[in-house]
């Protein structure tokens, strides 16, 4: 996915941030073994929480053990450990997105890109094949999102409908790993609206290069170039967006990790958001005014 999806650090408990970086590392683990370790390239921190929401709604149990880094053979770390299919779903979610996403890039990008995403595309087509064996629906989803999305781009769609692919995907993602019919709804509707702040963070963080290259990006139009008002627009949507999250966020019920999303929902969207938007355009504009 995207990597928008972080606790914030400053505001999370020691204990829970090394039991936040155990998933990160347990997910390292669990697509090594399934998919090889050049597969732990495609690692995401979206994925990590979507292995730990998994672990917490279904009250799947964990063990934490220690362990060596699978990239740093050297390096001592905590690794989790689940003991039903949490890893295994988020591991493939993360190889099949990253397949689209290189065929994405060959389709739009310049020479160099292209060249590189062949490659890779190349070098990770076996792990994707597993990936599709074992969870065929992950594929047509994401085929399904991919498609939606270009046709929103070439249709140079408004912000709803530009960002309904990406959520639409989360939630059916989210609705995979309910529990059961009593929590899929909930589920689904939290979904929806992560999907939606996550393609909106990403088109946040990607406006001001957009505009002044002539790509397409939602909120590019409204302000026709203001800067300024468009990181504040860009701002103020997210707010909308993170609210609604929150409060479909409310209704789930949560076994374990609680303090960990609890932080990433109320704490890290926010920082994140912060940091790609009004800390940006600041970051952006002081350089401007220096280069003059």
């Amino acid at each position: 996915m995207f990597g928008y999806l972080r606790p914030f650090k400053d505001e999370l408990k020691v204990k829970d941030y090394q039991l936040y970086k155990s998933v990160y590392c347990g997910l390292c683990k669990s697509m090594k073994k399934e998919y090889g370790l050049l597969s732990t390239l495609m690692l995401s921190y979206d994925c990590t929480v979507l292995a730990m929401l998994c672990l917490s709604v279904n009250d799947e149990k964990y063990c934490v053990r220690k362990g060596r880094c699978t990239v740093n053979p050297l390096k001592k770390c905590s690794i989790c450990k689940g003991e039903g299919w949490a890893f295994s779903f988020a591991g493939a979610v993360s190889v099949i997105m990253t397949r689209y996403k290189l065929n994405d890039t060959i389709l739009d990008s310049g020479f160099l890109k292209k060249l590189a995403a062949f490659f890779l595309r190349l070098v990770f087509h076996g792990n994707y094949k597993r990936a599709l064996k074992a969870y065929p629906e992950i594929d047509s989803l994401t085929a399904a999102m991919m498609e939606s999305q270009a046709e929103a781009e070439r249709n140079n769609a408004g912000i709803d409908r530009s960002a309904d692919p990406t959520a639409t995907l989360i939630k059916k993602l989210c609705g995979m790993i309910s529990p059961g019919e009593a929590m899929r709804h909930q589920m689904e509707v939290f979904g929806y609206f992560v999907g939606r702040w996550i393609y909106l963070i990403d088109a946040a963080d990607d406006v001001q290069k957009d505009m002044k290259h002539h790509n397409f990006n939602p909120f590019a139009a409204k302000y026709q170039g203001d800067i300024k008002a468009t990181m504040g627009y860009c701002n103020e949507v997210l707010n909308m967006t993170a609210s609604q999250m929150i409060l479909s966020y409310e209704l789930l019920e949560l076994h374990s990790f609680k303090a960990i999303l609890d932080n990433i929902v109320y704490d890290g969207l926010s920082y994140q958001q912060k940091k790609y938007t009004i800390d940006k355009y600041n970051e952006k504009n002081s350089d401007n005014k220096r280069g003059n």
